[in-house]
């Protein structure tokens, strides 16, 4: 099963992605799943875009998009399930949406075929916005930083002004 993680600051805008001419087989009434988390800067309007080439031709297979804990319940067999979303198709391109930030399985099933189904799979996630993050920690480094600088050269200040008035002070 791959597992994917989407890591910040990616791209400018539009997409990630998650498999590249990734070659699955799946054998009769099995499946495979695909394991991906969304992050919030990519949660905007996201949805998975994909090309499909099935082998044989003639066979379907379905995608089934479930949040993580509803795939861990389906299967295990225990407790109800919700399903985001639902495929059936052959070789060709596909779409379906996200409803946003959280993790996800996207089930690959041969359920409903006779023979193996051999799969190669390309895999994105599409989202609006810039997929960009403002992370406030450099920042507060940076003041961090500053502040500590300031009172050293504070304190650096202060040592010799003191020692110059105390020179003046007893030596007179």
């Amino acid at each position: 099963m791959p597992v994917i993680l989407l890591v910040a600051g990616l791209l400018n805008s539009g997409s990630v992605s998650l498999l590249k001419q990734e070659t699955m087989e799946i054998p009769v009434a099995r499946y495979r799943a695909v394991r991906f988390a969304i992050p919030p800067h990519l949660s905007d309007s996201a949805s998975l875009q994909g090309e499909l080439t099935i082998t044989p031709d003639t066979a379907r297979i379905e995608l089934i998009l479930l949040h993580i804990d509803d795939y861990t319940r389906w299967r295990t067999s225990t407790g109800t399930v919700d399903t985001l979303g639902y495929l059936s198709i052959s070789s060709g391109p596909f779409e379906i949406e996200v409803p946003g930030l959280g993790s996800y399985a996207l089930v690959i099933s041969n359920r409903g075929n006779y023979r193996p189904a051999f799969i190669i799979l390309d895999l994105d996630v599409f989202f609006a916005g810039s997929g960009r993050t403002a992370d406030p920690l450099p920042a507060a480094m940076r003041l961090a930083l500053f502040l500590m600088m300031a009172g050293i050269a504070a304190i650096a200040v202060g040592s010799v002004l003191a020692k110059k008035f105390y020179r003046r002070k007893h030596v007179t």
